[in-house]
């Protein structure tokens, strides 16, 4: 049977599953892969993010130049 969804196979302890159980309660939602779904995504935009952050960084100590300097005519 074909799905419009690809499919993780995932093992977790049983304090994993629990939290995640509980985690589902909480929230009052009907599947537990739901939930794991959703924080999968919060996971992946807060490295998102720290990947971003990096590369600010890394430009902030790059010489920089004054938007005065950059537009104005040579004389």
């Amino acid at each position: 049977m074909s799905t419009a969804k690809r499919r993780v196979n995932l093992t977790i302890d049983n304090d994993v599953y629990d939290d995640f159980e509980s985690l589902r309660k909480l929230r009052n939602e009907p599947s537990l892969s739901g939930v794991i779904l959703d924080l999968a995504k919060e996971a992946l935009e807060i490295n998102e993010d720290l990947y971003f952050a990096k590369i600010a960084k890394s430009r902030l100590q790059e010489k920089r130049f004054s938007h005065k300097a950059v537009w104005s005519k040579a004389k």
